[in-house]
Order: C-alpha cells, then sequence, then structure tokens
C-alpha cells in the first residue's frame, strides 16, 4: 500500500462513526472509508461500482480504533477480487470477502474493547490522577469550597487525552500496513502486537499503579503530619474492596458490569457525604 493511499484510508478512518445507525451499524463510514480505494480498482467499469459500494453498506460493527485491520485487508481483498478473471474465480472471492468481514470484525472487536475499554481508558485516568498528586492537587480530600488550580486540572486532563489517542492513532495506522501486507497464517495482521500477553501486562501494571496511587495519596498526608481523616480512610478502603471484589468476581466469572456501577454509585455518595 502506497502511503497516500494508507493517509486517504487512515484520515477517512476517523469518521468511521460518523454514520452509525441501529440497522447497519457502522455500514455508512465503512463505505465513505473505502470510496477511495473502490472508486481507484473500477474506474475502467463504472456499471461494477454501484453493487461493489452495496457489499459496504451491509451490517458492519467493530471496534472503531481496531477498524484499520479491517480496512487494510479490505482494500488487499478488494484488489484480488477486481482483478478475478473469471466468474467462479470473481464469486469465490466475493464470498472469501464475506467471511473475512464477518470475522474480522468480531475479532477486532473483542480485542479492542479489551485493550482500549477495559484497560488503557482506565489507565489513562490512572495516569491524570498521578499528575494531579504530584502537582499538589490532591483529589483524596479537596473540600468542596476549594477550587484547585485550573492550569494543573487541565495538564493531567491533557496528559491523560495525549496518551489515550497517541496508542489509538498509531494502532489505526499500523493496523491499515499490516493489515494489508498480511495474509491468513497472521490472522491478516492482528497476531503482529501480540494483544492477549500486551492487555495482560498493561492490566498487571495498572493495578501496581493503582496500589502506588493510594500510597502516594497517604504519603501526601503523613509528610504534612497531617491526621488521617475519616472519610479520606473511607475513600481509600473502599478502592482498595472494589478492586479486590473485582478480582474475585472475574475469577468466578460473574459479569463485572453491575460491579462497576455501584463502585461509581457508592463512592460518589461518600464523597458527597
Amino acid at each position: 500500500m502506497k502511503k497516500r493511499q494508507q493517509l486517504q484510508l487512515f484520515v477517512r478512518s476517523l469518521f468511521l462513526q460518523t454514520g452509525w445507525n441501529y440497522t447497519k451499524f457502522q455500514n455508512l463510514g465503512l463505505a465513505f472509508a473505502m470510496w477511495p480505494v473502490l472508486a481507484r480498482l473500477y474506474r475502467n467499469d463504472k456499471d461494477a461500482l454501484p453493487s461493489v459500494l452495496n457489499r459496504y453498506l451491509e451490517v458492519f460493527n467493530t471496534q472503531p480504533y481496531m477498524a484499520s485491520f479491517c480496512l487494510g485487508t479490505f482494500a488487499r481483498q478488494e484488489e484480488l477480487i477486481a482483478q478475478a478473471n473469471t466468474l467462479t474465480e470473481f464469486n469465490e472471492r466475493i464470498t472469501e470477502w464475506g467471511g473475512l468481514k464477518r470475522a474480522l470484525s468480531i475479532t477486532a472487536a473483542s480485542i479492542g474493547d479489551r485493550l482500549f475499554w477495559g484497560t488503557l481508558k482506565p489507565f489513562t485516568l490512572l495516569v491524570a490522577l498521578v499528575i494531579w498528586l504530584v502537582m499538589g492537587v490532591n483529589f483524596f480530600d479537596i473540600p468542596l469550597s476549594q477550587n484547585p488550580n485550573l492550569g494543573k486540572v487541565l495538564a493531567a486532563a491533557a496528559a491523560a487525552f495525549c496518551v489515550f489517542n497517541g496508542v489509538a492513532l498509531f494502532v489505526r495506522w499500523q493496523g491499515l500496513r499490516l493489515s494489508y501486507e498480511s495474509d491468513g497464517a497472521h490472522c491478516y495482521g492482528l497476531t503482529c502486537f501480540h494483544w492477549n500477553e500486551t492487555i495482560y501486562h498493561a492490566k498487571k501494571w495498572g493495578l501496581i499503579s493503582t496500589i502506588l496511587t493510594i500510597l502516594l495519596g497517604f504519603y501526601c498526608y503523613l509528610k504534612a503530619f497531617s491526621p488521617l481523616q475519616i472519610h479520606f480512610l473511607t475513600r481509600a478502603v473502599l478502592v482498595i474492596s472494589f478492586i479486590m471484589i473485582s478480582f474475585i468476581a472475574r475469577r468466578l466469572r460473574i459479569p463485572t458490569m453491575y460491579l462497576y456501577l455501584g463502585a461509581v454509585v457508592v463512592l460518589n455518595l461518600v464523597c458527597y457525604f
């Protein structure tokens, strides 16, 4: 794939969610992203272009940051379809394309949900909390009447934003190249990043960082010889308790969605009172 074509797909992939709908999900965004590729391949066969485009307007749904692995594969497969010499070969490649579309969208969604929503987003929040603590914004015990420094708050938020989107943009860009150049033996680029190992280590370091953040909160009190107030201890104990409960729930294969919702409600009530 040439850099110009990769850049076109990359920029258009940022708008994948733009036409999201309840009927066919990301189909409009997929067709929009793939249009330059289709227009180039079928520029000498204008009559075939509508039927080709209709294939991309069918149901499509995946994790948006991992969609580049689908787009690169589709671009490569569409080139093979356009080069088919016989009707039988054409139909076989169309069938293969349809199977890849379903399989890749599901696999990419599974990996992306675990990596971005389940790991990276909580980790970047933790990055912001650590920066706040280091810069003196003690989120463990800020009186409601006290307004923390706006510059420090925005600096931490900007750091978390840059970390999350830096990883997301890197995966989007590399995913296009890897999926276009790979074949089925490498799951069309999906195995190149060793996702399971990456997610495992990211979660492990996230847990370690969470514990260190809580310990840093204790240190912020102890260095100033301030007495540990009851509401601070309550918050710290609740955080640790929910972490332990989440591990138990995962071991028992209990859905943790309700646990997370309960944690949000409980922690907000404790912070309010």
